[in-house]
């Protein structure tokens, strides 16, 4: 009792009790722009501990299971087909055991962090990939032309020309496919791949607009990288 009471003196408690208090009248789109308003600053480290919560569950419900590659959608939708070629069926294809090996492909989807109707859930699903990265849980991203923009100048994204060859790089720069980053002073340098030509975009893919391809900048796995790089080239419909 003596610990509660010290608890509700403390300035987090009052600040707590002060701001439930100003929420209660609002409605809910008044308690978002409020939110955003004046605690913005602040919920980026709550988005983070969130996901570090999530991937702590995720992990004891994984636990013992060796991880073979982890990817992420990000405002991807995408066909049943393909998305199973980059799971399930790669799973079955690896000869992983059941129960003991995993292949992770998720979902985040978001919008403008601006729009002020969903601006809290767009924050929230837009740390998943910053959060996961931070984490190195993460192998590989297919993102929308907004997400790609978006992580560009959130250090998530693996300098390329440490995955491909030069000749590999040479070969996509001819095809225009390559999307490049530039800190200020220092030479821009590539961080995704424009598949949206490719036939497995092009079969399963069915969101608008471009799609790109890019590596967590603190993946463990370059081996499981390139094989699903490869994987997403090697793409042939069944007839």
């Amino acid at each position: 009792m003596e610990m509660l009471a010290k608890f509700k003196q403390t300035r987090f408690y009052k600040g707590c009790v002060k701001l439930l208090n100003d929420l209660k009248p609002m409605t809910s789109k008044q308690r978002v722009e409020h939110l955003w308003m004046y605690y913005k600053d602040y919920l980026w480290v709550v988005a983070l501990v969130v996901i570090f919560i999530c991937a702590g569950i995720t992990s004891f419900i994984n636990q013992g299971k060796e991880v073979l590659v982890s990817g992420m959608m990000v405002n991807i939708t995408i066909e049943q087909e393909g998305y199973d070629y980059l799971s399930v069926d790669y799973f079955e294809e690896l000869g992983a055991k059941e129960g003991k090996q995993v292949v992770e492909l998720e979902y985040t989807n978001f919008s403008s962090l601006e729009d002020p109707t969903s601006s809290e859930d767009n924050y929230y699903a837009s740390m998943v990939v910053i959060g996961k990265v931070s984490g190195r849980f993460l192998d590989y991203m297919i993102l929308d032309k907004f997400g790609m923009e978006f992580y560009i100048t959130q250090d998530v994204y693996l300098d390329l020309r440490e995955f491909f060859t030069e000749g590999e790089l040479a070969e996509l720069e001819q095809k225009r496919m390559l999307i490049y980053a530039q800190e200020e002073g220092q030479e821009r340098y590539p961080i995704a791949v424009d598949i949206s030509s490719l036939p497995f975009t092009v079969d399963n893919v069915t969101s608008e607009g471009n799609s790109y391809f890019a590596l967590s900048g603190s993946t463990q796995r370059p081996e499981a990288c390139r094989a699903i790089w490869e994987r997403i080239n090697a793409w042939e419909p069944e007839e």
